[in-house]
């Protein structure tokens, strides 16, 4: 297990070490069963690539291409938003880019669509003013996230930025463990609706039950305890959650039944992706037996067509190229 909590360290001068950086930023499973607003996963694929140009000091343009369904106004888009906030963070106000997304993701389907955008930008930006702190980054791409979700939150960021498995420690001192995960399949099915992330935040009780918070502290204590060593089957039936999937799984019809119909097809253990709507499943074989009764179960119980892919847990963002 790694501890990340770099020391800030500062910016270089005016001067840009490149005009050109591409970023691929991935995936992620953020509230990782019981690890509400504290776990995350690194997806290995789906990923956004983010490419970023110099341009005239307070020039912003973005363009998206891919699923394409997000803002292309620069205070609107995550991806830019989060480099604006990294260049400020330098003292670079006046930080000017022409931004390329190509998104790799469907937005609002749970498996960190927006963080991915966010931490590439804040990356992308991060490259070209030469700043090498990725406590910085992770600041940036953090307020890319607030800019959708209303809140600021490091579960998604952390991993798409990191890798493996990410644990929150301190969100206040943005303290962030790092566990590498062993590798398993991980079986995602988003089905034809969309989630929010304000909405599902909103749905969440102000306080819940002693006995909720026990049966969570237990679970995430032993999800981490199953990474650190590295045990599959462990890691899987330690997906339970009592703090926001009985409240959230209403957003997502069907959940019930898409659950008991990947156990049932072999899967070893499921839960929510994120706020939703996306259902994923733990397995080491099987995952295209598992995938088709998901998507049947999705089909069957709610009449919800959807999209899967399988995938296993990822390195997090990494510069593809620079010039």
């Amino acid at each position: 297990m790694g501890l990340i909590s770099p020391r800030l360290m500062p910016c270089q001068g005016p001067e840009m070490r490149y005009s050109k950086a591409a970023v691929s930023s991935p995936a992620s499973i953020a509230n990782f069963g019981p690890g509400f607003d504290s776990f995350g996963l690194c997806l290995d694929t789906p990923r956004d690539l983010v490419t970023m140009r110099c341009a005239a000091a307070g020039t912003r343009q973005v363009r998206v291409t891919g699923r394409t369904a997000v803002p292309t106004d620069p205070l609107k888009n995550t991806a830019s938003y989060a480099a604006m906030k990294l260049a400020e963070s330098c003292g670079h106000e006046d930080f000017g880019f022409s931004m390329t997304i190509k998104k790799g993701m469907k937005p609002g389907s749970g498996i960190g669509s927006s963080a991915a955008s966010s931490v590439g930008g804040a990356l992308a930006a991060a490259t070209l003013l030469g700043v090498k702190d990725k406590k910085l980054v992770l600041e940036a791409a953090a307020k890319g996230e607030e800019l959708i979700s209303g809140a600021m939150h490091f579960d998604n960021v952390a991993a798409a930025l990191y890798g493996g498995f990410t644990v929150v420690s301190d969100a206040r001192a943005r303290t962030i463990l790092q566990i590498r995960p062993p590798r398993f399949e991980v079986v995602v099915v988003v089905p034809d609706v969309t989630v929010e992330t304000r909405r599902a935040r909103a749905i969440l009780p102000e306080k819940v039950h002693m006995r909720d918070a026990v049966s969570n502290l237990s679970w995430a204590s032993g999800m981490v305890h199953a990474m650190m060593k590295r045990d599959v089957p462990a890691i899987a039936s330690h997906l339970d959650d009592s703090l926001s999937i009985p409240y959230r799984k209403s957003l997502v019809p069907g959940y019930d039944a898409v659950r008991e119909s990947a156990l049932s097809a072999g899967a070893l253990g499921v839960s929510l992706g994120g706020s939703g709507p996306a259902v994923f499943a733990i397995a080491t074989g099987g995952s295209a037996k598992i995938r088709l009764a998901m998507a049947r179960a999705f089909k069957e119980s709610a009449g919800l067509g959807s999209e899967s892919f399988v995938t296993f847990p990822g390195e997090g963002a990494r510069i593809e190229s620079v010039s």
